[in-house]
């Protein structure tokens, strides 16, 4: 009871700072088509400290695992906790929706996905540990978007701060584990290729 206290205290401390600034960007953060070409163009960083058929094993590992996760996330951890997201079960709270902002005194009545955890806290998590793992440089640019993805679900009142939590727990934890399994892969070609030459 103390944690779901605490989790909508702070849901409503992010939802309800707003901002002008925060309200014409934050949407950004949480367009599919916007995360997926920030990682495409930051991934190619990659190019640099890779040879080619290094890098389309990274790139083909990058896809199923981000695949894998957004598939858990939506078909198995969802339906399994069932929570309800914060616009279908609280009142007051700043709703996106539509390309616009709209403040609801009563939680609305409409079909939606469930609420934890979060697919894209938990898809920019698993993309951003596992491209930092092999470009550590871009560490910093990786991790500020995760975060700024995370918060726009929160401020744009899709998830709560436990659902973001959850999915950068859950991504992460995918990230540094195709990341072992790929580095596993590209070990075994090397020393294989060294062996037989």
């Amino acid at each position: 009871m103390l944690l779901y206290q605490l989790d909508l205290k702070l849901f409503y401390i992010v939802n309800h700072f707003r901002n002008r600034v925060l309200d014409f960007i934050l949407p950004y953060f949480s367009h599919p088509d916007f995360i997926y070409v920030f990682f495409v163009i930051t991934g190619w960083l990659i190019l640099k400290k890779k040879n080619l058929w290094q890098s389309l094993l990274i790139w083909l590992f990058l896809v199923l695992g981000y695949l894998w996760v957004d598939f858990s996330c939506a078909k198995l951890l969802k339906p399994y906790f069932q929570k309800p997201r914060p616009f279908l079960a609280q009142e007051k709270v700043y709703y996106y929706t539509n390309q616009s902002y709209r403040y609801l005194n009563q939680p609305i009545k409409k079909e939606s996905s469930y609420s934890f955890p979060s697919n894209h806290a938990s898809n920019v998590s698993f993309a951003s540990v596992y491209l930092s793992l092999f470009y550590p440089p871009f560490v910093w640019g990786w991790t500020l978007f995760m975060l700024l993805v995370g918060w726009s679900r929160i401020y744009l009142g899709h998830h709560y701060p436990s659902d973001v939590l959850f999915g950068f727990l859950w991504g992460g934890f995918w990230g540094w584990t195709f990341y072992l399994l790929v580095k596993t892969l590209l070990n075994k070609l090397l020393y294989g290729t060294k062996k037989t030459a």
